[in-house]
């Protein structure tokens, strides 16, 4: 008997279970050294090897910059975010003991209200305390929009709307 033998006995996996180990392991080395080979006779090729290799390459750089540059865009981009989130709590704190000046706020509205609805000169805007008063005509199909993007301005505490729909029969002639 040989060491081989005895030692097999001894542990007691003679049987047919290390056998078939072994040839699955053997199977899949089989598979691996005939992919790798096809691989090197892929790129090795006399005739067409080097613009494989060289379109391998290409391809490589490519996305190797593509993947730098979103990452580098989305870390810009969270940055960004952060500045932005910081600047709105800081401004909110600093307002949080003293009031917005009427003024500011009037401009405020009247930008906003020029990039809502294309009659921004039909509305007559005033601020009382935080309190914006609308006068006025604007389309209906504005008309809830503009006063729920007034509520979002910095400064502002409410809005007494007092606008009129436009007749949606009605023309209503262009500003000179």
């Amino acid at each position: 008997m040989s060491i081989q033998e005895r030692r097999c006995e001894a542990e007691g996996n003679c049987g047919s279970e290390a056998t078939a180990g072994d040839r699955w392991i053997a199977g899949i080395s089989m598979i691996a050294g005939a992919a790798l080979g096809a691989a090197v006779m892929y790129f090795c090729d006399p005739h067409r090897g080097k613009a494989r290799r060289a379109d391998l390459q290409q391809k490589a750089a490519s996305a190797a910059r593509q993947t730098g540059h979103g990452v580098a865009t989305k870390a810009e981009d969270l940055l960004n975010r952060a500045k932005g989130a910081f600047a709105k709590a800081e401004a909110a704190f600093e307002r949080g003991e003293e009031g917005i000046d009427d003024d500011v706020v009037v401009e405020r509205v009247r930008s906003h209200m020029g990039h809502i609805t294309e009659r921004a000169a039909d509305i007559q805007t005033e601020v009382v305390s935080g309190i914006v008063v609308l006068h006025g005509t604007v389309s209906p199909d504005k008309h809830r929009h503009l006063v729920k993007e007034i509520l979002t301005i910095p400064g502002v505490k409410g809005v007494r709307d007092r606008l009129v729909p436009a007749d949606s029969g009605r023309k209503i002639p262009a500003s000179v």
